[in-house]
C-alpha cells in the first residue's frame, strides 16, 4: 500500500464539518465538529483553514515525520470512501457529505483513499436529523460558496462519474 501517481483523477465521497458557508475537514465528537485536530495538537495557535474555493486542496502531513502527504504508513492524505451509504451518517447539526475528485499520489485502502490533491465537486442533499435551526441551508450555503451543486445521492454518484473514475464494486 505505497503511495502512487493515479494515471487518471478518482473520485470518492466524505464529509466535512460546514461553518459559514465554507468546508472543514475535521472529526465528530460527541454530537460536535472538531476541525483538523491534528493541526491543532502540532500548533495549537494556528486556525483551521477551509478547504480552497476554486482550487485544489494540497494534502500535507501534521505529524512532523518529515514527508510527503499520503504516505503508506502515515495517515496523512485527503480522505475518501469509495462508495456512499445509502444513508450516510450526519452525526452533527453541521455535517455535510459530498463527492471529491482526487489526483497526484493516491494510497488506495480497503474503503477508500488518501491523495494528494482534492476538490470538492458536488454536495449531498440529505435530511440531516440534527440540524433543527437550519435544516439543508447549510449544504446549499457551502454549495453556493464552492459553486457545485447539492445532489440527490443516486444524482451525486453519476455526477461524480462524470469528473474521475468511480471505485469499481468486486
Amino acid at each position: 500500500m505505497s503511495a502512487e501517481p493515479v494515471d487518471v483523477p478518482i473520485v470518492g465521497f466524505r464529509r466535512w464539518g460546514v461553518r459559514r458557508g465554507e468546508l472543514y475537514s475535521g472529526i465528530f465528537v460527541s454530537g460536535r465538529f472538531v476541525p483538523t485536530p491534528a493541526l491543532t495538537m502540532v500548533a495549537p495557535r494556528v486556525r483551521p483553514q477551509p478547504w480552497p474555493v476554486g482550487e485544489a486542496r494540497l494534502a500535507k502531513c501534521f505529524a512532523l515525520r518529515g514527508h510527503e502527504a499520503p504516505y503508506s504508513d502515515c495517515n496523512c492524505g485527503l480522505s475518501a470512501y469509495y462508495d456512499l451509504d445509502e444513508e450516510p451518517d450526519q452525526p452533527a447539526p453541521d455535517c455535510v457529505w459530498g463527492a471529491i475528485v482526487a489526483w497526484g499520489l493516491v494510497v488506495e485502502c480497503e474503503t477508500g483513499f488518501r491523495a494528494q490533491f482534492a476538490r470538492p465537486i458536488a454536495l449531498l442533499d440529505a435530511y440531516n436529523r440534527h440540524d433543527f435551526a437550519h435544516p439543508g441551508r447549510r449544504a446549499a450555503a457551502a454549495a453556493e460558496a464552492y459553486g457545485i451543486p447539492v445532489l440527490a445521492r443516486d444524482d451525486l454518484i453519476a455526477y461524480a462519474g462524470w469528473h474521475g473514475e468511480l471505485h469499481e464494486a468486486a
